[in-house]
C-alpha cells in the first residue's frame, strides 16, 4: 500500500533532543517505498534499486509473522507508534483511557476498544506505552486487563521507560503462562517518532525478538537487540543518564558565560560548531540564552529518579545525577513545572545573581 505524502519537504528531528534535518518528501513519492525507515535508508544515501530490495525483504518476513497488533496508551509516543504502523499496512486495535486519543486515530484505520482485555483479544503483537509501572501492571493485572485474554505464544512488547527489575520479574511471570515479554524502550523523542526516528532498544527471548523485528524494523530507524529481560530497560535508564548530564552541563557553561557578560549569540555560535557542541545545544540552545523555556521535554524527575534508584540496587554512585536532581526538585518547588526541562537553567541564574526577563512559557 502506498503511503507517500504529497510532494515537498519535512522537517524530521534525529536527535534525542530534536536537532533538524530536511527530507525531501518530492523523492518519498517518486520512489513509493513501503515503510519509513526504507526511505529514511534512501534518503541518506541508499541507491532506489538496493532500498526497494531492502523494503521487499521487509514485506516477506512481516508476512510470515506479525499481521494484527495491538497498541495501548495513545498518548504522545503510543499514537505515533500506532499511526506508523497503520501506515506500513498492519491491522491495528487501540485503547486508551481517554477515548478522545483513541477515536482521533478512527480515521487512519484504527480499530477502537473498550478495556485492555478487549484490545487485547487476537492480537499477534501487543505494545504497551504507559507513564508509569503502576498504570502497566493495572492494565495488564487489572479488571477486563490483557492477561483476561491473553493466550500461549502471545508477544507483549513495553516501550515504557520502567524499573529493569520489575520488568525482569514480570517476564519470568507471564513465561509461566506461555507468554513472551519484551522491554523495548524507544531513544527518541515524539516528534522524532512521529516521522520513524527512533532507535528500538530490545531485551527478551531471541525467538521472540526475531518474530517482532521486522514489525520493529518497518516503523523506526533502528533495532538494537540488547540481550535478555531487563536488558533494554536498563540501556534505557543510561541513555537517560547521559542525557540529562549533557543538558546539565550545558546549563552551567550558559550560565557562567552569561554572568561574565558574554555576547549569548556568539557563545552560541561558538559552542554549537565546536568541541562542546550537541543535539540538545543545536535544538535548545539559543532559547536556552534567550529565556524561552516552552515545553519541548519535561523536566524529568521521574527518569532521574529511576537513574538513582537503578544506580543504588547494583552499588554504584552517581553524584552528578544525585546532585542534578536536587536542581530539578528546586524547578518543580519553584512553579516551573510544566515548562522544559532545561528550565532549570532558571534555578541556576537565581544562585548566580542574573537577573532578566523569561518569556512566557504557555503563550503560543
Amino acid at each position: 500500500m502506498s503511503t507517500s505524502p504529497k510532494a515537498g519537504f519535512s522537517v524530521a528531528p534525529i536527535s534525542e533532543f530534536g536537532r533538524e534535518e530536511k527530507i525531501d518528501l518530492k523523492r518519498e513519492s517518486q520512489y513509493n517505498f513501503c515503510t519509513t525507515s526504507t526511505f529514511l535508508k534512501h534518503s541518506r544515501g541508499a541507491s532506489p534499486d538496493v532500498a526497494a530490495k531492502d523494503c521487499a525483504k521487509k514485506e516477506e518476513l512481516r508476512a510470515m509473522s506479525i499481521k494484527n497488533i495491538t497498541v495501548i496508551g495513545l498518548g504522545n509516543m503510543g499514537s505515533a507508534i500506532a499511526t506508523l504502523l497503520l501506515k506500513a499496512g498492519y491491522r491495528v486495535t487501540g485503547y486508551d483511557i481517554v477515548g478522545k486519543k483513541v477515536s482521533g486515530l478512527v480515521p487512519l484505520g484504527l480499530k477502537p476498544a473498550r478495556s485492555p482485555k478487549e484490545a487485547s483479544r487476537g492480537a499477534d503483537l501487543v505494545i504497551l506505552s504507559l507513564r508509569t509501572w503502576e498504570i502497566i501492571k493495572t492494565v495488564l493485572e487489572g479488571t477486563n486487563g490483557i492477561l483476561d485474554a491473553a493466550r500461549p505464544g502471545q508477544i507483549i512488547a513495553d516501550m515504557s521507560t520502567v524499573p529493569p527489575w520489575e520488568t525482569k520479574a514480570m517476564a519470568e511471570r507471564l513465561s509461566k503462562k506461555g507468554i513472551d515479554w519484551m522491554d523495548i524502550p524507544i531513544s527518541g523523542s515524539a516528534a522524532q517518532t512521529r516521522v520513524g526516528n527512533m532507535v528500538f532498544m530490545a531485551g527478551g527471548k531471541k525467538s521472540a525478538f526475531n518474530k517482532i523485528k521486522p514489525v520493529l524494523d518497518s516503523i523506526g530507524k533502528k533495532t538494537v537487540y540488547v540481550g535478555k529481560n531487563g536488558d533494554a530497560a536498563m540501556l534505557k535508564v543510561v541513555v537517560n543518564t547521559i542525557l540529562f548530564l549533557n543538558q546539565a552541563a550545558a546549563i552551567e557553561g550558559f550560565v557562567l558565560g552569561l554572568k561574565a557578560g558574554l555576547d549569548p549569540d556568539v557563545m552560541f555560535e561558538v559552542i554549537s560548531s565546536g568541541a562542546a557542541g550537541s543535539n540538545l545545544i543545536d535544538a535548545r540552545g539559543q532559547d536556552m540564552l534567550a529565556g524561552d523555556f516552552k515545553l519541548k521535554g519535561g523536566i524529568g524527575l521521574k527518569d532521574v529518579g529511576l537513574t538513582l534508584a537503578s544506580a543504588e540496587r547494583i552499588q554504584v554512585m552517581l553524584p552528578m545525577s544525585a546532585l542534578y536532581r536536587q536542581l530539578m526538585l528546586q524547578a518543580s518547588y519553584s512553579g516551573l513545572f510544566g515548562q522544559d526541562g532545561t528550565v532549570v537553567m532558571r534555578i541556576y541564574e537565581q544562585l548566580a545573581g542574573i537577573k532578566r526577563k523569561y518569556k512566557d512559557p504557555f503563550k503560543r
